[in-house]
């Protein structure tokens, strides 16, 4: 999993596990490193910010789910 952004609330954090990848060989061969991984399916992590351990946290699937940037949170 790679995190490209995330958001943070009063009381938690959600962490968007997308589709999208990214491969920087690519780049060495022409192509956009940019790519969906389509066997994977996109899900949310809603941390709560003063979690002490990862039993607290929650993953919800979202299938189709993909995106880059998180605003007002």
């Amino acid at each position: 999993m790679s995190i490209h952004d995330f958001a943070v609330t009063e009381k938690y954090a959600v962490i968007p596990d997308m589709q999208i990848v990214l491969d920087p060989w690519l780049i060495v061969r022409g192509r956009s490193p940019v790519g969906v991984d389509r066997e994977k399916v996109a899900r949310l992590g809603v941390i709560p910010n003063y979690a002490e351990d990862e039993a607290e946290s929650v993953w919800i699937e979202a299938a189709g789910f993909n995106k880059l940037h998180c605003v007002n949170a």
